[in-house]
């Protein structure tokens, strides 16, 4: 689509008037950091998990497998999708659209992130013994993940509102809000899990419990931002199945979440 041909309240945008090469650096820039930042808080975590003892280090890398699956579930693959799919809405103009993807993606991750808790928390020590775990190692994988999948829901609804935010052309507003709760993630971990200043020293529990801490911090930031209707969208729970009527537009309500399964997209409706 070229600036004349799109609809009027996008004409200007500048994904359609600026250069191409400063405007895909101005996109990754704010994505590139937050990753960084996400690295930052993996070697703080192990160092901190470190100083409990190797058993404790061998029982985070059995539990380290899944939560990065939680991850990329959430965010690179359920992720990309709404981004795609919400800026295909704005981008042919259609606000009312692009609020019913949110509501419905967010009902999405939310549905699948009680799964995902609820089979982790449950059958987690299943997994960790097909990865080689035993003994000593295998219970202290067993409670490190069970403290910290009990939260995976919140993981899943952090990253689908910032896929949201994303596909509204926004990259600095979630990349900024990541970068903050991974700082506090890094500081609540390391007082909990060490037990620093009048913090309890609650071992690998308190280190699960910072990344529970930052992504319910998330989850607020980036949900108040939503529903105060910023970057062209408004996330509105009422209508949003309404929105969805239609052999097309429930195409793309049904496509939201399906890049997480598969790479086609369905021929069916979910429930819009």
């Amino acid at each position: 689509m070229n600036a004349a041909a799109a609809p009027g309240g996008v004409a200007g945008h500048p994904l359609l008037r600026d250069a191409i090469l400063p405007t895909l650096w101005r996109l990754s820039l704010p994505n590139m950091v937050a990753m960084g930042m996400s690295v930052l808080v993996a070697v703080a975590e192990t160092y901190y998990v470190g100083r409990l003892g190797t058993t404790a280090l061998a029982a985070m890398a059995l539990v380290f497998p899944l939560a990065m699956l939680t991850q990329m579930m959430s965010n690179g693959a359920m992720g990309s999708g709404v981004s795609s799919a919400i800026s295909r809405a704005l981008g042919s103009g259609d606000r009312d659209k692009a609020s019913a993807l949110a509501v419905h993606a967010l009902v999405i991750g939310g549905v699948v992130g009680v799964l995902y808790s609820m089979l982790l928390v449950l059958c987690g020590s299943v997994f960790y013994r097909w990865l080689g775990g035993r003994g000593e190692v295998l219970q202290a994988a067993t409670g490190f993940g069970a403290v910290l999948f009990s939260g995976a829901v919140l993981v899943w609804l952090c990253n689908t509102l910032a896929s949201v935010v994303r596909g509204t052309g926004n990259m600095q507003w979630p990349s900024a809000v990541l970068f903050g709760v991974s700082l506090l993630q890094i500081v609540v971990g390391g007082a909990f899990g060490l037990g620093l200043g009048l913090a309890p020293r609650w071992g690998m529990a308190g280190v699960a419990l910072g990344n529970i801490v930052a992504m319910a911090v998330a989850v607020v930031v980036l949900g108040w931002y939503l529903l105060r209707g910023q970057d062209r969208l408004l996330l509105r729970w009422r209508g949003a199945a309404r929105a969805c009527r239609g052999p097309c537009s429930r195409t793309s309500c049904a496509s939201v979440p399906w890049p997480a399964f598969r790479r086609c997209r369905p021929r069916w409706p979910l429930w819009c």
